[in-house]
């Protein structure tokens, strides 16, 4: 009889241990899910660097706007040059107003060219009249100061010259809920307006092992993001986002759960095996 009971309690113990060990199988770290821990270090207000100043890159798509209110002088900028290379020479106006890049408002000027210039390997565009120009590095107010400022000097006294950056594109990968290529159409996007209009991340997919991939100057660079964190997410310097960017998410076993249904079903059986070794085990215990 005690041989009995023994034997018993033996395998509710068995039972125990598989029913713990299911149950450890599914879970996730609330640790490791929970965004921005931290944010009571912010109750009060801090001051984060403003560093989202886009920089012009080679092989990037430039919108140059030229505007003055003598038709005849922006003519010789229409139709220039296409969205691509600037060897091709074709004829493209982007047929948009321009305004604004350069700090300087366009409001009140009666002509306007916008056109796509090419970013060459070196690093420049061919525009009309100059020739070549070097933008590679700088910002779209600096690439726009620089054409107007040339533009008056002796061409149109009145010019006015806005550049927009065509080519703003961040792809995300991973276990967000919508793997994309997410063009924005501002300078200022952060990983974290990035990752939302990417549907943000799957059920149970870790947030603080991020990874963003980034070229610059010809260097590939990678960067780990901690979103648990804020502190770490503000000070990261992929906190705000440049052209080309790759984001990718770490998937966990719980988030692959939703890759096909044959997973899916899987873990139906496992958490109803497991629910039926923990009943079992508190029978056999009484």
């Amino acid at each position: 009889m005690v041989s009995n009971k023994s034997s018993k309690t033996r395998f509710a113990s068995v039972m125990m241990l598989v029913f713990a060990l299911v149950s450890l199988s599914s879970c996730v770290s609330k640790d490791r899910l929970v965004l921005f821990q931290d944010s009571d270090q912010y109750l009060d207000p801090k001051r984060i660097a403003s560093t989202y100043d886009i920089r012009v890159q080679a092989d990037d798509q430039l919108a140059i706007s030229v505007a003055s209110e003598f038709p005849e002088l922006v003519a010789v900028f229409n139709n220039k040059t296409f969205i691509g290379s600037a060897a091709n020479g074709g004829g493209m106006s982007m047929g948009m107003s321009g305004g604004g890049g350069s700090g300087s408002s366009s409001s009140g000027l009666g002509a306007t060219n916008l056109s796509g210039f090419h970013v060459d390997k070196d690093g420049n565009i061919d525009f009309p009249i100059f020739g070549k120009i070097r933008v590679e590095g700088l910002s779209r107010r600096e690439v726009a100061d620089l054409i107007q400022e040339r533009l008056r000097d002796g061409y149109i006294k009145d010019a006015v010259v806005s550049v927009e950056l065509l080519s703003f594109h961040v792809v995300v990968l991973g276990a967000s809920n919508k793997e994309t290529i997410l063009t924005i159409n501002k300078d200022r996007c952060t990983i974290i307006e990035a990752l939302t209009m990417a549907g943000g991340f799957k059920q149970g997919a870790y947030r603080d092992n991020a990874l963003v991939v980034r070229e610059e100057n010809g260097t590939v660079w990678t960067y780990r993001v901690d979103f648990t964190s804020l502190g770490d997410l503000l000070n990261s310097p992929v906190y705000y986002l440049q052209q080309n960017d790759i984001i990718y998410l770490e998937p966990n076993g719980a988030a692959s759960v939703d890759e096909s249904p044959a997973q899916k079903y899987m873990s139906i059986i496992t958490s109803t095996i497991g629910f039926a070794a923990g009943i079992v085990a508190v029978i056999l215990a009484l």
